[in-house]
């Protein structure tokens, strides 16, 4: 879905959906270490792309999914500083393909992105598991 979101938001944002993605990339650096402000200012980042395509369903469903998200990620082990570090790389780099209008770019560098923040939670969880044969 994001891909897809990112794509469109490279070929119909506004100057205010910019607006709006600066402000998200900013509030994820200002956060610091609060994981409560990063988490919601990476949510926030997400359904900015999102409303920047100008899909209202796609709006709609990442609205929707933001709560699970925002769960999914809320652990302060898994949130760190090299996590933080990437995140907003990679943020600004979706960020610039879609102010750079290459919907080809965004489509690239936010399957990147969720693919490998996915792969980077399921690793952390393979870490953290306790073995019940012990």
């Amino acid at each position: 879905i994001e891909p897809f979101c990112a794509q469109l938001a490279a070929r119909h944002r506004t100057d205010e959906d910019l607006a709006r993605l600066d402000a998200a990339n900013d509030a994820i650096v200002d956060a610091g270490e609060e994981l409560d402000a990063f988490l919601q200012a990476n949510v926030d980042w997400h359904i900015a792309v999102a409303s920047a395509s100008h899909n209202e369903l796609l709006s709609g469903l990442m609205i929707s999914l933001s709560r699970a998200i925002y769960a999914a990620t809320e652990n302060e082990g898994f949130i760190d500083e090299k996590v933080r570090d990437i995140t907003v790389r990679a943020h600004r780099s979706v960020t610039k393909a879609i102010r750079d209008k290459d919907a080809d770019a965004a489509v690239r560098r936010m399957s990147r992105h969720v693919h490998s923040y996915a792969k980077s939670i399921q690793d952390f969880e393979k870490r953290t598991e306790i073995p019940l044969d012990e």
